[in-house]
């Protein structure tokens, strides 16, 4: 599955044009982690995106490989380190990048960044995160508590969505999980809190994961002690302005039944 240099090059001359500062490949290539099936990841750093929304990010067939190419402003990828929500993706990704063009050094000076990331200083704002995060998912409690009680199924199903992907980032984000892989995205999350864990548990009940869950009442039940556990394990973080939400919140779960 290795590129061959008479396609890297092929790619390169598409893409290449007097707006295009650097470019390089992400993902499984970059990682030597491709498969059959796998895309081809371009980075490509300009000094202005295109107009349409569709090219900044699109995909192509070219010579029966599927590529994906996404724009991005240098200055915005510089941004993207000093957030944590988008750090935990950015500086994994940048770590890995294969460097095929660098005009005029900066997409180096961006990448050596990346290496030299600090994530203690982003701490407090990926705590921050976290806990509004858990007062967030308090509207998902109040639906899926609703469709428990209404019997209804697709109430339940999409507030337990929503609730586990917004503890998930919640978790990832507060930890500073960094996100080697979108493949990997689910393994790392439950390896850093335990795959044997009340927490995990309650997680893989309420994506679906166990044989357990194959009802909706079981997902919403477990969607529930998700959310007391990641209120539990971030109790220290929540600040007054989120405290009484996420306590009348856990109330009301407790007087439902639920915990």
């Amino acid at each position: 599955m290795i590129l061959s240099d008479p396609f890297i090059q092929s790619a390169m001359d598409r893409i290449d044009s007097p707006a295009v500062v650097g470019m390089g490949i992400v993902g499984s290539y970059s990682r030597g982690q491709e498969s059959k099936y796998s895309d081809v990841d371009f980075d490509i750093y300009v000094n202005e995106l295109p107009e349409s929304p569709y090219e900044r990010y699109t995909l192509r067939y070219w010579d029966n490989k599927l590529i994906s190419l996404k724009y991005a402003l240098l200055e915005d990828e510089r941004a993207a380190l000093t957030n944590p929500r988008r750090a935990i993706w950015a500086v994994p990704g940048l770590r890995g990048m294969q460097i095929l063009l660098d005009k005029d050094g900066s997409l180096s000076a961006l990448q050596q960044a990346a290496r030299e990331f600090d994530w203690s200083l982003l701490q407090p704002a990926a705590n921050e995160y976290a806990a509004g995060q858990v007062m967030g998912c308090a509207e998902e409690v109040h639906k899926i508590l609703n469709g428990l009680i209404r019997d209804h199924e697709s109430t339940v199903l999409y507030a337990t969505w929503g609730l586990v992907k917004g503890l998930l980032e919640a978790v990832a984000v507060q930890r500073g999980v960094m996100i080697i892989s979108e493949n990997r995205y689910f393994d790392l999350i439950q390896d850093s809190v335990g795959r044997n864990s009340a927490w995990t548990t309650a997680f893989r009940t309420a994506w679906g994961l166990d044989l357990s869950s194959s009802q909706y009442q079981a997902r919403g039940f477990a969607a529930l002690r998700l959310y007391c556990l990641t209120a539990a394990m971030f109790d220290s973080l929540i600040p007054d302005k989120h405290r009484d939400m996420v306590n009348k919140t856990l109330q009301l779960i407790r007087e439902a039944g639920y915990l």
